[in-house]
């Protein structure tokens, strides 16, 4: 029976993810096969690995470095320790609220102070900002 499902899904061009049951194109499926890699049949979700550390630029702070919490999340996304108590409770300058990075979280006695602005970098960081979508607008 999995035979004629595969050869069904070959006609529609999806094939199901063996272990979560995600619909993956067949040109997908076909590349990781004939590249020999050992999780072939698995969709991109379910070959994640967990980031160490994500990288962004802001707009005003520069270059950020966020560290994504590895454990249990709450429904709105917060990290949570074992016991259910939020982990570094607070906002974050970076946006990300699974941000664990002690610099980012706001209100903390013992993280370093963010980099002060004046109005004028701000005014010159949102005008190269605008002008940087304006150039890479498509049509």
């Amino acid at each position: 029976m999995d035979k004629k499902r595969r050869e069904s899904a070959l006609k529609t061009n999806l094939i199901d993810c063996s272990q979560c049951g995600q619909k993956v194109p067949y040109t997908i499926w076909a590349k990781r096969k004939e590249r020999g890699k050992a999780d072939w049949d698995k969709c991109r979700d379910c070959t994640a690995t967990p980031s160490n550390a994500v990288r962004t630029i802001h707009a005003v702070l520069g270059l950020l470095i966020c560290y994504p919490y590895i454990g249990e999340l709450d429904d709105l996304w917060r990290p949570i320790d074992a016991s259910g108590q939020l982990f570094l409770p607070g906002e974050r300058l970076c946006g990300l609220k699974d941000c664990v990075n002690c610099n980012h979280v706001i209100g903390l006695k013992y993280a370093k102070k963010p980099k002060q602005i004046t109005d004028f970098e701000l005014l010159m960081s949102m005008v190269e900002v605008q002008d940087y979508n304006k150039r890479t607008k498509t049509k």
